[in-house]
């Protein structure tokens, strides 16, 4: 009887170890299966993705671990490796011709009994373009190509992508020369910066800044369209600072730029750059300037610019100095090539700026406040007002003395709302939803008396003495 208890729990153990085996090798090959579309989803191959999760029938129930990736393995592996034996690992080879025509055989046995397979409810992979692959001695080459068609790209004012954007939407973050775990953390809140040119600005929204918006073509338009005419140049302008009082359409241009230009456009922002980490804000600065190079032509777009680098602001602060030094170092420094990048900043006080920082924006361009003729422009694109007689416009524009562009956008927002009190006034009392009227000039002159401008004489006369010392003419 004992004899017979021992066997009865050999036997026991021995399935329950065979089971743990076996839920072990389950387990590692489903972790091996969410790695790989890990790795799928992360360099955007959202077809095979989607192929791999349908074919392994693998749910949403599980995903991997934010500190490994199939890249990490990779690493840690060569690292064993390289460290066991003093070298380095072999992970892929060429094939030689037999193994060639052997795996092209059984690629077209697999692809014929995938197609006698496939039934109406099984869902099928889009088919891709094929590109013709050159066999090199020394290179083992392969090319990822974009799925989405040219055609379903949209683009602001009904206009269609270049094939120059196309081509930058075919790089994955994987292929750069640099890529590390720790430098695609930081290129993915970097790539969520990025503005769409689908935003609807054009330069027609820019009334009355026919100076600024020629300058900012002569640097980012015109040497892509025409690089012959600045083929003698040495270097086009590549940083350019737009200054002036606030609402004077700073930036709307850069607006506006983001949506012509046929090119990648980040939007810098403080948050982006903040970390409780020592370093890890000049790491973020040098990885924004990679990406720039990787996605050229590229535009980095810093608004209110002397709110992160100011000449009085935390001067003897470490980290305000470390990570000054090394904007300034990867703007124009001694190992910098950004003959493809352009810097946009605006500021509205420009005297606040590092000396440093200010010899970097090669141009410098004022914003004026609206003269006569921006200011009818814009009061006849926010009013609706066509009818008038050129006395009424003479009166409008003397009410609105020291208005900036905001200022007269705000007064007729102001003029709308007054239309729209009568209408609320008429429904308290009749409980119906008439039509509203069309506004007057009364009405557009009432709402200018009620806005007041939003800066002062001393405060526009210190921007325009600054413009005299450093701005460029």
């Amino acid at each position: 009887m004992a004899e017979y208890t021992q066997r009865r729990k050999a036997s026991v153990g021995s399935h329950t170890s065979q089971e743990l085996r076996k839920r072990e090798n389950q387990d590692r090959k489903r972790s091996i299966l969410y790695l790989i579309l890990d790795y799928l989803k992360g360099n955007n191959l959202h077809k095979t993705y989607e192929a791999l999760k349908t074919e392994a029938e693998l749910g949403d129930l599980f995903t991997v671990c934010d500190n490994i990736d199939l890249d990490i393995i990779l690493q840690e592996y060569q690292t064993y490796y390289n460290m066991k034996f003093q070298k380095e690992p072999q992970i892929i080879r060429r094939l030689s011709l037999s193994e060639k025509s052997t795996a092209g055989s059984v690629t077209q046995k697999v692809q014929s009994a995938g197609k006698l397979r496939t039934t109406p409810s099984t869902p099928q992979v889009s088919k891709v373009k094929e590109k013709s692959v050159i066999d090199k001695d020394d290179d083992f080459q392969f090319e990822i190509i974009s799925i989405e068609s040219q055609d379903k790209m949209p683009m602001a004012g009904g206009r269609r992508r270049s094939s120059q954007n196309s081509e930058q939407e075919k790089k994955i973050l994987a292929d750069y020369s640099g890529y590390t775990p720790e430098w695609r953390e930081m290129a993915d809140l970097i790539m969520k910066d990025v503005v769409p040119n689908t935003l609807g600005f054009t330069w027609q929204h820019c009334i009355g800044l026919d100076k600024p918006i020629e300058l900012l073509k002569e640097a980012t338009v015109y040497p892509f369209l025409y690089p012959d005419l600045f083929s003698n140049l040495t270097q086009t302008w590549t940083g350019v600072l737009l200054y002036g009082a606030p609402g004077t359409g700073k930036t709307l241009l850069a607006k506006a730029l983001a949506c012509e230009m046929n090119s990648t456009f980040i939007n810098v922002t403080s948050s982006t750059f903040v970390s409780k980490w020592r370093g890890d804000s000049e790491k973020m600065i040098k990885v924004m300037f990679d990406l720039a190079k990787y996605y050229s032509p590229t535009t980095i777009f810093i608004d209110e610019i002397d709110a992160l680098l100011s000449e009085t602001k935390d001067t003897n602060h470490e980290a305000s100095c470390r990570f000054k030094s090394e904007l300034l170092v990867q703007m124009d420094g001694l190992l910098s090539s950004n003959e493809s990048v352009f810097i946009l900043a605006t500021t509205n006080s420009p005297w606040k700026l590092d000396k440093a920082l200010l010899r970097r924006f090669e141009k410098r361009i004022l914003i004026p406040l609206p003269n006569e003729d921006a200011k009818v422009k814009m009061l006849k694109h926010y009013s609706n007002l066509r009818g008038e007689n050129k006395n009424d416009w003479n009166n409008l524009i003397q009410l609105t003395e020291n208005f900036s562009g905001c200022d007269i956008k705000n007064a007729c927002k102001e003029m709308e709302m007054a239309l729209v009190r009568e209408q609320l006034k008429n429904v308290c009392k009749n409980k119906k939803v008439g039509s509203r009227r069309d506004a007057t000039v009364e009405d557009l002159t009432t709402a200018l008396k009620s806005v007041k401008p939003s800066l002062s004489q001393d405060y526009y006369k210190k921007v325009l003495e600054w413009n005299m010392e450093y701005g460029s003419r």
